[in-house]
This record gives structure tokens, C-alpha cells and sequence, in this order.
């Protein structure tokens, strides 16, 4: 292999690590291999200053061994799949910022997260999601705008456009859709198997709303899609999907990414060094190797392997490897300092998108809504990662409000005490969902007043008796918390 070939192969992949400074170990890969790119997570972040430092030295590593600026990426999107919130603003997700049915919200939310970005020296975001839920009971839940092919569109399209604006990359995922499917690809292969022409009518309108708009990444889904593709495999592996769908179909001129490469979607049909080789073929630009130097090291020799017997073909290898450099010489510097990163401005904004995203559903009667107080008993389930994209903080609504109203907090299967008149059961998915709902109705069978709370998405408020108050608070976390704790506290959902 030459040192040009080396850095060419080195373009094409995106690489993690663990810990809050670069490990020796990647420092390394990029030495050897020229490794041009990076994703972080959670993992990663400690404090704005720490973040901004270590984006000061991956830009300084990947620079003196590659000639080249990294791509640096991270999963904000907003809501549950945040790698900033716990130093940073917290944001609603997004299905509460399609709740508002203002797309200014998303404009806005983007916006806040493009600055905290920018500031930290982190130029590619991994949003926004631009699936459809068209299934409610569908893995990726509340991180999407919505159910409707259109509204999705514009919403999203209204978050790209605020994050770009801040000079932050964009890139539209899990295409073309996951919206629609019943298998979470971090655990196993999903299918969606419809018509192309349904597909064109939901799937595909929000990913060519964004192309129009002038997004600058897409990121494939690790699913398989009958109608585009005879061989059952995922998407991100498909030439059809990647280049005749994204490229030719749709005219989309920008960074094509994968999804992790590791996820068991890709790595249970062909581990993780063939699917990455079998991703740049089709077509992806930069494969994701999220967790591991050595998957990566063992990637690029496989990827040499392939140069060398003609497997991968070194004429559109380069010609990849050009766009990716043409991308990059648009890179913008980090710009901004802490006062952009959880500023009060920006967190007043996004409590009030979260405020104005929460909904009494369904009234008994018509009837208004019972006075949360010391009457009150609380119980549900608390909150969990629901995916291995989320970063959940540990969280249990029902204790927090019994110590904000001086109520009761009780068990899934307690009894309320002597005095009870009304009941919050918050509800999520999760394990006990069903036992949540059957307390909630097994409550206002004995005579209480009894509210349910979807700290998620609406499916959480199915098997309700009608008799039940039904809110919709979109995400189990503080920020939705504390939105529901102030509409407790003005009576006003």
C-alpha cells in the first residue's frame, strides 16, 4: 500500500474511543492507518472546557498525520439521544418539538444546539432523525418529529437549517426510514417491507425535503428494504440504496455516513470489518467504527486486502476519497466560548418549547383537570434507556412530585392510604408499562381521581379506562419533568 492509498482508506472511516483525552491506543491507529475522522459520545464529554480541548487535539493529531481537517461528530439531536445534556441544555425531543406545531421551535432548538457545537469545536452533528413513527409501538419512539410524512419534513428540515446557520454539518438519518419498524438495528436486522411507491409517499419525503434544503449528510439505515433491493441484506450494504436511491434518485451531492458498524444489523451477516468494506462499495462515504481502535485497525487491513485482489475498487475509492476532502475544505473553526454552551438564555428557550409541548389528551366528561396536591398519591415506572442510542439519567417522577406536593409516593402494587384522593401514574416504555396501566386503572376503580402521564410517545396511554385524565409529556427526563411539575402547579395542560 502506498501512503496515499493509506490515507485515502484512512478518509473513509470515522472512529470512537472511551475516556475524556485521546487514548494512546487511537493515537496510534491514526499514525498507522491515517485515520481521518472521529465520533464521540457521552463517554467523551466531562465539561465544555475539557470537550473543547480534546476537539483541540483530535484536530491537531488527525492534521499532522492526514494534511486533512476531521470530520468531528456526535450524536446531539435533542431529548434522550444527547451527548451534552448533563453539561449542558437540556432540549426537548423531538416528537415534543412537533407537539408545538411550530416549526420555528425546531429552527430555534437547532440553532441552540449548532452554537453549543460550534463552541466546542465539534463541526458534524448526527442529526436530525428524520424518520416517520408511522409505527407508534416503532424502536425509535419519541426521537422523531412525527407520524406524517410532510410534518416530519418541515420540522425537520427547520432543525437542519438552525443548526447549519451556526456553521455545524447536518446530516439526516436512519435512511431511508425507521420509522416503520419493529426490531431495533443495534439488536437485530428490522425490515420494512412495503411497495417503492409507499416508501416514496412517507419514508422518503422528509430525506428529499432535506436534500432540497440543502442538508450536508445523510446516514444509512442498517435495514432492509424489499422494494429497493433483491438481496436481503441492510441498506447501508446496498449499492441500489446508497448510490442509485440517494445519489442518482435523489441528487444528494453531500457526505453519505453509516450507522454504527458494530450494530448487530450489520455485524451478525458480516462482522464488522467485511460490512464496512461492503458499505464503501455501495456507495458510503465515512463508515462509523464507534468503540473499538482494534475493529478499526482490523477494517483498514481488510480494506488494504481489498485494494490489492480487486474487491474494492480503487478508481471510485479515490474518487470518494475527493469528495470527502472537498467537504472538508469547507470546515468552519470553532467559534464562541462557554457563554454558549447552557446559557440561561438558551435553557429558558428550551423549557419553554418543552412547556408548550405537553397535552391533556383525553377529559372524562369534560371535566377539568384535579388539583395535584398533598391528596395525591404518585407511582409509574422511572425512567430508562430505552435503546442503546439513549443517554438516560436515572429518574423517578413519582418520588420527585410526592416530595414537590407533599403526596404519597406508592409501589405498581400498593394501595393508596387513608386520605387519597387522586393518583399520577406516569407511564413509559418500559418492562412494568403494563403493570403501570393496570395500577392506574385498578386506582380509579377504587374511587380516586387519577391522572396517567406518557413521559414517552401516546402508545404508552393505550389500555387506559376511560374514566382515566390522559397527558401526553413526550420524555422522561428533568427537563419534561419539570415542565409537567409547573402545568401540575398552574392546573393547565
Amino acid at each position: 500500500m502506498t501512503e496515499k492509498q493509506i490515507i485515502e482508506i484512512g478518509q473513509r472511516l470515522s472512529v470512537g474511543f472511551d475516556g475524556p483525552v485521546i487514548p494512546q491506543e487511537f493515537i496510534d491507529l491514526v499514525k498507522k492507518y491515517k485515520v481521518g475522522n472521529v465520533i464521540l459520545f457521552r463517554r467523551n464529554v466531562f465539561s465544555f472546557s475539557q470537550l473543547r480541548a480534546l476537539c483541540a487535539d483530535i484536530r491537531a493529531l488527525i492534521r499532522a498525520e492526514t494534511g486533512f481537517e476531521p470530520f468531528i461528530m456526535i450524536d446531539e439531536e435533542c431529548g434522550r439521544v444527547s451527548r451534552l445534556s448533563h453539561i449542558a441544555c437540556q432540549t426537548p425531543c423531538a416528537m415534543a418539538i412537533g407537539a408545538t406545531d411550530d416549526p420555528e421551535n425546531a429552527f430555534g432548538i437547532g440553532r441552540l444546539i449548532g452554537q453549543e457545537l460550534r463552541a466546542a469545536g465539534v463541526n458534524f452533528n448526527l442529526a436530525p432523525v428524520l424518520d416517520c413513527l408511522t409505527n407508534p409501538a416503532a424502536p425509535h419512539g419519541n426521537r422523531c418529529f412525527a407520524a406524517e410524512p410532510e410534518k416530519t419534513a418541515e420540522f425537520g428540515v427547520a432543525y437542519l437549517r438552525g443548526l447549519q446557520e451556526q456553521g455545524v454539518l447536518a446530516c439526516a438519518k436512519h435512511f431511508p426510514g425507521q420509522g416503520d419498524t419493529a426490531v431495533d438495528s443495534h439488536l437485530g436486522l428490522p425490515v420494512v417491507d412495503k411497495p417503492a411507491e409507499a416508501v416514496w409517499q412517507t419514508e422518503l419525503v422528509s430525506f428529499q425535503a432535506a436534500v432540497k434544503a440543502g442538508i450536508q449528510g445523510i446516514m444509512s439505515a442498517h435495514v432492509v428494504f424489499p422494494a429497493f433491493e433483491k438481496e436481503h441484506v441492510p441498506g447501508t450494504v446496498s449499492r441500489s440504496v446508497i448510490t442509485g436511491l440517494i445519489r442518482e434518485q435523489m441528487g444528494f451531492t453531500g457526505i453519505i455516513l453509516s450507522d454504527g458498524m458494530e450494530m448487530n444489523a450489520v455485524r451478525d451477516m458480516f462482522g464488522i470489518p467485511d460490512g464496512t468494506r461492503r458499505a464503501l462499495a455501495a456507495g458510503v462515504d465515512v463508515a462509523l467504527i464507534c468503540h473499538s481502535a482494534e475493529d478499526a485497525a482490523k477494517t483498514c487491513e481488510h480494506l488494504y486486502a481489498a485494494l490489492e485482489n480487486g474487491t474494492f475498487d480503487a478508481a471510485e475509492a479515490e474518487a470518494r476519497y475527493r469528495h470527502i476532502i472537498d467537504c472538508k475544505s469547507r470546515l468552519l473553526p470553532p467559534e464562541g466560548g462557554e457563554e454558549m454552551f447552557g446559557s440561561p438564555a438558551q435553557r429558558a428557550f428550551a423549557a419553554r418549547v418543552m412547556r408548550d409541548s405537553l397535552r391533556l389528551t383525553h377529559a372524562p366528561g369534560g371535566r377539568p383537570l384535579p388539583a395535584v396536591d398533598e391528596t395525591t398519591v404518585f407511582l409509574g415506572v422511572n425512567a430508562r434507556a430505552e435503546t442503546p442510542a439513549s443517554d438516560n439519567e436515572p429518574l423517578d417522577a413519582a418520588k420527585e412530585c410526592a416530595a414537590a406536593f407533599g403526596g404519597t409516593r406508592i409501589a405498581l402494587d400498593g394501595n393508596a392510604p387513608d386520605g387519597a384522593k387522586k393518583a399520577v401514574v406516569f407511564l413509559s416504555k418500559h418492562p412494568d408499562l403494563d403493570k403501570a396501566v393496570a395500577a392506574a386503572n385498578r386506582l380509579a376503580a377504587a374511587g380516586l381521581q387519577v391522572l396517567a402521564v406518557s413521559m414517552n410517545v401516546p402508545v404508552c396511554l393505550r389500555g387506559l379506562d376511560d374514566g382515566i385524565w390522559q397527558a401526553e409529556a413526550w420524555q422522561y427526563d428533568v427537563l419534561g419533568l419539570g415542565a409537567l411539575i409547573a402545568a401540575f402547579r398552574e392546573r393547565s395542560l
